[in-house]
């Protein structure tokens, strides 16, 4: 059985690290290898992610690896989206992950789309309504429900 590969592609703006939480729990279930692309910092971000997220981020490289999972970690200093369709080829990436709450992901991933074979994931903020609709979705949702 082939290794599946996963890809999470990070612009610089990206305020929330969801989509590589989301692509590591799936990476550990499959067994895959994780690939993470990040989008160097430009002059208009000091920090690719901030100085926050990029801590966090490499905590969960590091806790991933630790727990047995391969993450390589790149960054592209070129176009993000040529980077991301050059690994999707490269590699033989199956399957992208993307996290697309604004504009600027949605139309990133809408222009990947047509170029890639690949399955494409794409993690959404969920709504307050969203996360009470089953009790197995609180716990996804990061709400605590008190008993007594």
């Amino acid at each position: 059985m082939v290794q599946k590969k996963i890809l999470i592609p990070l612009r610089a703006s990206e305020k929330s690290l969801k989509g590589v939480h989301h692509a590591l729990a799936l990476a550990k279930r499959l067994g895959a290898l994780v690939y993470i692309l990040q989008q160097a910092a430009s002059t208009e971000h000091a920090h690719p992610l901030g100085s926050t997220l990029e801590e966090a981020l490499i905590d969960l490289i590091n806790s991933a690896r630790e727990a047995g999972l391969t993450v390589s970690h790149h960054v592209a200093t070129m176009d993000l989206k040529e980077e991301i369709v050059g690994m999707v080829r490269q590699e033989g990436i199956d399957l992208l992950v993307f996290e697309a709450d604004d504009e600027i992901g949605r139309r990133l991933l809408g222009q990947i789309k047509p170029l890639v074979a690949s399955q494409i994931i794409q993690v959404k903020e969920k709504s307050v309504r969203d996360c009470l609709i089953g009790a197995g979705q609180q716990e996804a949702c990061g709400i605590e429900i008190g008993h007594g």
